[in-house]
């Protein structure tokens, strides 16, 4: 604006410095329209340099690069921004505080609650660990609880069972002894019957029905209880003869005993009976029950042979009454009638 105003004024200036130069030559109408002219550019200038600081006003406060290098020099072009501008520019940064206060604020909010979820579901997860522990200790206790009952109930058992088995034996004896009567004593040796033995004995069943002992047909009579002959003072039981390997049977129902009728009867097997009797079979070929074993009438007992002193194949069949003593023949008794007491005819 200001270089607008110069170029006027030197346009008039040249004007005037050409009335100087014409002197006479310019006339006075010449000189009056210079005039209006000048006065009429420097009222153009005028407004265009109005117009031009209204129109920048409100842009003054722009600070261009050259004008703030300069150090020290004041800037009477910037515009200085009012209170109510300042007071906005203050409320803009209070909202915006505001609202990054409020931010952080919902930040904290939300992380406090993420850290007491993750809190609670920690909890719940040793409360889970916990009573799954307790649990197990329970049930280790149950367990440990059941297994000593199940050691005290079976070692209760062992004693009742035990203690069974003794009265078991201790009744079959006191019935053994019942039937056979007080045992007696033969020759200074008594009759002496264990307690398996005993028990074995209690269940005997009487009603048994004897038997020969050699199926009848198989055998023949020979030599009878009392007969003198090549023997030493008298034949003590009845000759069975019989075949090389005939089946010898058992009488009646008894528990076979120690063999021990002699030397003389070779192989032999000797059967106690509920009544305290025993029968013996002698010079056997070979035996299949060995002591202890209950057995019944007719049941195989060994085999007919000619082991012992014998002269020729038979089953030499022996009496023993309660009172007598197995191993001395003297001492046995006819078995004929105690046969046939048992509804047996040899």
């Amino acid at each position: 604006m200001a270089a607008r105003r110069a170029a006027g004024d030197d346009a008039l200036l040249a004007e005037f410095d050409l009335l100087e130069d014409d002197g006479d030559k310019i006339s006075l109408s010449a000189l009056a329209k210079q005039a209006v002219t000048a006065l009429l550019v420097a009222c153009l200038g005028i407004f265009v340099v109005g117009a031009v600081s209204a129109t920048s006003s409100p842009y003054s406060s722009a600070v261009s690069s050259d004008e703030s290098a300069v150090a020290g020099s004041a800037d009477v072009n910037r515009a200085v921004p009012s209170t109510a501008a300042q007071g906005d520019a203050a409320s803009t940064t209070t909202t915006v505080d505001s609202s990054s206060t409020d931010d952080d604020i919902s930040r904290s909010a939300v992380r406090s609650e993420l850290a007491g979820a993750v809190a609670a579901q920690q909890e719940s997860a040793r409360t889970q660990v916990l009573t799954g522990n307790a649990e197990q200790v329970a049930e280790a206790a149950q367990t440990a609880a059941a297994d000593q009952r199940a050691a005290a109930l079976s070692a209760t058992n062992t004693q009742i069972a035990t203690e069974s088995q003794r009265i078991a034996e201790a009744a079959a004896r006191a019935a053994v002894e019942k039937k056979l009567g007080t045992l007696v004593k033969t020759q200074n040796k008594p009759l002496v019957i264990d307690a398996a033995t005993m028990a074995l004995l209690a269940t005997i069943d009487t009603s048994e029905t004897w038997v020969t002992p050699i199926a009848v047909g198989s055998y023949t009579r020979s030599a009878v209880f009392g007969e003198y002959g090549v023997w030493s003072r008298y034949h003590t039981g009845v000759d069975l003869t019989a075949p090389n390997g005939t089946p010898i049977r058992a009488a009646g129902p008894g528990v076979v005993v120690a063999s021990d009728g002699g030397s003389w009867a070779g192989n032999h097997v000797v059967i106690l009976h509920s009544d305290g009797s025993r029968t013996l079979y002698a010079h056997m070929s070979a035996k299949v029950v060995q002591p202890g074993t209950l057995v019944h009438a007719g049941q195989l007992i060994g085999y007919v042979g000619m082991t012992g002193r014998a002269f020729g194949y038979h089953c030499h069949f022996e009496y023993y009454p309660s009172t007598a003593t197995v191993g001395d023949p003297y001492t046995a008794a006819d078995p004929l009638p105690f046969m046939l007491k048992h509804g047996v005819r040899i």
